[in-house]
């Protein structure tokens, strides 16, 4: 037993450097997330991670957003959220207006076509002072990030015009 005594205490000394060497080395999950974001910041698309809607419970996820072209006049702060059940009451189906403002009217259509080309694993659609963002749960590989990537292009800068507030009118010079 002597003679094994400095091979169980090296054994144990190298356990004891290596074990939080291998915990800190990001996992899978951690590399894949990695990978989406540095992709979606490529596209030139910013991503937050924000609260989750209370109808999708507790935690966090990742809001990848669309950047305006031109912030000035834009009427934002509202959210669309995934309800637990479709509703006839709702905006759509499942999604409804959260607890601020609901979209200018003059966006619903095109937010309507934005839902049905969403991702499935999506939570939320918002618009910030950044951009129209889309809240989800970064799964689903490279084809529904290119399906967010997508709705994002099309419906951004759609969503955009269609919430930009309109002009005032002054008195025209002679």
């Amino acid at each position: 037993m002597s003679e094994w005594l400095p091979v169980i205490i090296i054994g144990l000394v190298i356990g004891l450097v290596l074990g939080p060497v291998m915990w800190l080395k990001p996992n899978r999950r951690d590399r894949q997330l990695a990978d989406l974001r540095s992709r979606a910041a490529r596209a030139g698309i910013t991503v937050q991670i924000q609260a989750l809607p209370a109808t999708a419970g507790r935690g966090t996820a990742a809001v990848y957003s669309h950047r305006w072209q031109d912030r000035k006049g834009l009427r934002v702060g509202w959210t669309l959220q995934r309800q637990r059940v479709a509703h006839e009451l709702n905006f759509a189906g499942r999604w409804d207006w959260g607890s601020g403002p609901a979209a200018p009217k003059s966006a619903w259509h095109y937010l309507h076509q934005l839902l049905e080309k969403v991702p499935v694993n999506t939570y939320a659609v918002v618009a910030t002072d950044v951009g129209l963002g889309i809240q989800w749960e970064e799964s689903g590989g490279g084809q529904t990030f290119a399906q967010l990537l997508s709705a994002l292009a099309e419906f951004g800068p759609l969503i955009e015009g269609a919430i930009r507030k309109p002009s005032p009118v002054g008195p025209v010079e002679n």
